[in-house]
């Protein structure tokens, strides 16, 4: 698995803007179903996401929210989120 938290991370760096990414995360579903969703979120908005209330209907939606990651562990969720984000950055 790449490492798109990395290269999110040392991008901002080496901009000296680290202080403007942050990471929200929280998870839906019966404990033995949970899903995580967590969102890369620069200078606090999210790129491209749709409103929260839709992310209720979880992997029907991931592929089409920029900067949000939806997935079993809160890890891959949070990979995915970072890779959208830098998609959404031209990456």
């Amino acid at each position: 698995m790449a490492n798109y938290i990395t290269q999110l991370n040392n991008y901002f760096q080496a901009q000296k803007a680290s202080h403007t990414l942050s990471w929200v995360e929280y998870s839906t579903g019966p404990s033995h179903e949970i899903k995580w969703t967590v969102q890369c979120k620069i200078s606090g908005e999210v790129k491209g996401a749709v409103p929260i209330a839709s992310i209720i209907l979880g992997n029907i939606l991931k592929h089409l929210l920029k900067g949000t990651g939806v997935a079993d562990s809160k890890a891959a969720a949070k990979e995915e989120a970072a890779r959208q984000a830098l998609v959404a950055l031209g990456f």
